[in-house]
């Protein structure tokens, strides 16, 4: 099924519960659900048997019976060793493991939605409930960032439930049994660092996820972040925000205070080692005069030799928003990942397909429904052109994926490329309240016959309600813009 146009629902990804006799007794404080019934078919199967008692396993952990469910990997691992189930439950059954997952907050498919993993380092097993309660937290608290608020539905959140044996962060000649490995790293201020391997390992363990997650270290302090991976020491929502900006955006430092040597500064973003302003990342915004944006020096860990793009109040100094240079990085990245499209009916043909819809009597209709930010909505435009008119340019029109796309892979991003430039009237379609879809019914009567190419397409603005100026002004690979089209056919009468 064409991927724009695949019902979801979060039920899609929960695991199939098979009801399978009890192998084992609760733990303290904790009661086994999934009383004891007959198995299907495959009862003998030890392959059959070993995964519906994973999926129990599972079920325990999703339900915060943390100590049943690690309990329950590690008597499935020595009653089955040899079965894949088996496997996995010997992984999962370590004093350090993966125990399981759940949902947050999910604004829509997974395939079009950046998913994005909370982790606990450090954290355990009898302590896994104070972690449960800080990951509950931190979309709400992204939400109240401006950027990321606006943007929050483009975001699904996951929790990875990661149990240690130990809840120390390596250093000073200790060293401690933990899932990511935290330890403290050799900056100024000992700042904290985990194992970004592991980190990945664990995310191979769930269905879900974008290469990007947010790691919580109990017993660290401060952060850090890069390659996905956003690590924070303790609790504090302010510096996952600021680490956000490092591992998803791949935004610089804007503050000037030495925290560690790094070298000379590298020109990135928001930061350059070059004080001319027709040279900086940011210059068009310089030449648009938006207000703040200028040179402004002590970026990047170091007083001179580096600048950035405001004087202060970004979230990658110390402060609460992010700065116009910062923001605008931002909102690419998302478009990065999430197509404006979020689906269409019926499926879309690519330009050069030879499919066809049949015009019918009572004639056809479309419906786009486009990415709905809270600030602001999605610019949708409907053309039918006749096919010699159609635009024979191949920059995506159908928006497919960079790289193949897997649900235990690395993540997700679009392909990059402009939309050919349309010289037609746009056709004037109905937008119901209730759904933010778009509709276009096209009439039998309205067209000569011949083979015609309907499109639509969709444009993020990126200017809310209010402001003078769109927060994205250079989109040079097209990311805000995506398209569908169909070919139709008007029979002779």
């Amino acid at each position: 099924m064409d991927r724009a146009t695949r019902p979801w629902s979060p039920l899609t990804w929960a695991p199939t519960l098979l009801l399978v006799p009890c192998l084992i007794g609760a733990a303290p404080g904790e009661a086994l659900d999934g009383a004891v019934t007959s198995l299907e078919a495959g009862a003998d199967d030890p392959e059959v048997v070993a995964q519906a008692d994973l999926e129990k396993a599972e079920a325990m952990a999703r339900k915060g019976q943390f100590r049943s469910a690690q309990v329950h990997y590690q008597r499935l691992a020595k009653k089955f060793p040899t079965t894949e189930a088996g496997k996995v439950a010997a992984r999962r059954g370590q004093p350090s493991a993966f125990l399981g997952w759940d949902w947050i907050a999910e604004s829509g498919d997974p395939e079009n939605r950046i998913d994005v993993v909370l982790m606990g380092e450090g954290y355990q097993v009898d302590e896994m409930h104070g972690f449960v309660r800080l990951a509950a937290d931190v979309p709400h608290f992204f939400e109240r960032n401006r950027t990321l608020g606006a943007y929050a539905p483009y975001f699904n959140w996951l929790r990875a439930d990661l149990v240690s044996a130990d809840n120390g962060v390596d250093g000073f000649g200790r060293d401690y049994d933990t899932a990511l490995n935290g330890r403290t790293l050799g900056t100024n201020a000992g700042h904290v660092g985990i194992d970004t391997k592991a980190v990945f390992d664990m995310m191979r363990e769930l269905p879900e996820h974008d290469g990007q997650a947010v790691v919580f270290v109990r017993n660290g302090v401060l952060g850090t972040g890069g390659g996905g991976v956003a690590t924070i020491g303790g609790q504090s929502l302010r510096t996952a925000v600021h680490e956000f900006g490092h591992s998803f955006g791949g935004l610089g430092d804007e503050y000037s205070t030495e925290t560690h040597k790094r070298g000379a500064p590298s020109r990135g973003k928001n930061t350059t080692p070059d004080p001319d302003p027709a040279k900086a990342p940011w210059a068009h915004f310089i030449e648009a005069k938006v207000r703040g944006v200028g040179m402004y020096e002590g970026a990047s860990g170091q007083v001179r030799g580096a600048w950035k793009p405001t004087s202060g109040g970004c979230v990658m100094e110390s402060g609460e928003f992010f700065c116009p240079v910062c923001r605008e990085a931002l909102i690419l990245r998302i478009y990065q990942f999430v197509d404006p499209v979020d689906a269409c009916e019926p499926a879309s043909h690519p330009r050069n397909s030879k499919e066809e819809l049949a015009m019918p009597t009572e004639g056809l209709t479309f419906v786009v429904t486009p990415m709905h930010p809270e600030t602001h909505k999605l610019e949708v435009d409907w053309y039918i052109l006749p096919e010699a008119k159609t635009p024979q340019g191949a920059p995506n029109p159908d928006r497919a994926r960079a790289f193949g796309y897997s649900r235990k892979g690395a993540g997700k991003t679009r392909a990059p490329g402009r939309l050919p430039i349309l010289d037609a009237k746009p056709e004037r379609a109905r937008t119901p309240h209730k759904t933010g879809a778009s509709e276009l019914h096209i009439k039998h009567k309205d067209l000569d016959p011949g083979r015609y190419r309907v499109l639509c397409r969709v444009r993020d603005t990126t200017q809310p309600r209010g402001e003078r100026v769109p927060w994205v002004l250079k989109d040079t690979e097209g990311l805000l813009e995506s398209e569908r089209g169909w070919w139709i056919r008007v029979p002779e009468e």
